[in-house]
């Protein structure tokens, strides 16, 4: 396993559309579907830098902003903003959109945190993260100061 991956690498994503079994009693997309995907496409940037198996430790915010109708094509996108010896820090962004104009609003975002588990399901050190441009050096550091903040009880 190499001793550190670039935040490129450290991604997953995951589309789907909105269908009726899917839709709570107003209509929209049901909550539980939504965290559903959002740990889905966490397990997949976690999965991927960690080179192996990962599973959820917390989730510790999701911001529900907007909701999402029937019909719309949801996709919610995950980056390892930060790591520890073994934990992964994970945000994701949903994003939904009506495919018959293309138009798309970031409608939730979620933090979560996975753990790298050993073929024996203890916690296993991960590849160091490294930011390759601004942007990534910036989410980092955010997601950086917010670990420290959740250590702190803050």
């Amino acid at each position: 396993m190499p001793d550190h991956r670039p935040m490129s690498h450290s991604r997953g994503e995951i589309s789907t559309l909105v269908m009726p079994h899917m839709a709570n009693i107003l209509g929209d997309l049901f909550g539980g579907e939504i965290m559903s995907m959002v740990d889905q496409a966490a397990a997949i940037a976690a999965i991927r830098h960690a080179g192996g198996p990962a599973v959820t430790a917390s989730i510790h915010r999701v911001d529900f902003r907007e909701r999402i109708p029937m019909g719309a094509l949801v996709t919610c996108v995950a980056q390892v903003e930060f790591v520890g010896n073994s934990s992964m820090d994970i945000v994701v962004e949903v994003i939904a959109e009506k495919p018959s104009t293309g138009e798309r609003r970031h409608t939730h975002t979620a933090r979560l945190v996975f753990v790298a588990i050993d073929d024996y399901g203890r916690p296993k050190r991960v590849p160091r993260l490294l930011p390759e441009s601004d942007d990534d050096r910036a989410r980092y550091a955010a997601a950086e100061a917010y670990r420290q903040r959740q250590q702190a009880g803050a």
